[in-house]
């Protein structure tokens, strides 16, 4: 890994690898096509943190302006259903992305994420993120598709509002000629 950093300092110039590491961006599968400039383009902008077990990254209903990668740890999604409990939604395990829901058009979080172990993790900031799968179509409909599946699997009922909001993101992708 260090001659690959190496290799894109020389060619890129320190300042755009100053942030996460490309490398480290393209291990996640939803970015991993992503092309090398694209992705040090979104690495100068990354921030890689630590989060100690328990510790909230986002809360339910907080406004979402990241996207985040786990690269080690474990994080819970959890949320309060209408009597108030907390519900597990889903554990997230290394490499996967979580708060992504955003890139359907979804301004507040639906779930609250902790860290159920100290974690490592990159936050990557919407606006450049969507920066970046604008211009790479089949990206993005990729990963938006991803994230309707396991919607699907999670949430059944909603479906069909968030089915809605990719056909409004693939119109704007793709504009009537």
């Amino acid at each position: 890994m260090a001659t690959a950093m190496k290799q894109l300092q020389e060619e890129f110039g320190a300042k755009t690898v100053t942030g996460v590491s490309p490398l480290l961006l393209g291990n996640c599968t939803q970015l991993s096509d992503l092309s090398t400039r694209a992705l040090v383009r979104l690495s100068t902008v990354a921030r890689c943190r630590m989060v100690y077990e328990g510790e909230t990254i986002f809360a339910q209903k907080a406004r979402a302006g990241r996207v985040y990668l786990l690269l080690d740890g474990t994080i819970e999604l959890s949320r309060m259903d209408a009597s108030g409990q907390k519900d597990s939604y889903e554990v997230i395990a290394a490499y996967a992305t979580f708060g992504d829901v955003v890139l359907l058009g979804e301004g507040r979080r639906r779930y609250t994420a902790t860290a159920k172990q100290d974690s490592l993790i990159v936050e990557v900031p919407l606006q450049p993120l969507q920066v970046e799968l604008e211009s790479n179509p089949p990206q993005a409909l990729a990963w938006r598709g991803s994230i309707m599946a396991r919607l699907h699997r999670k949430e059944p009922g909603q479906v069909d509002t968030f089915g809605w909001r990719i056909l409004g993101k693939l119109s704007e992708m793709f504009p009537a000629a």
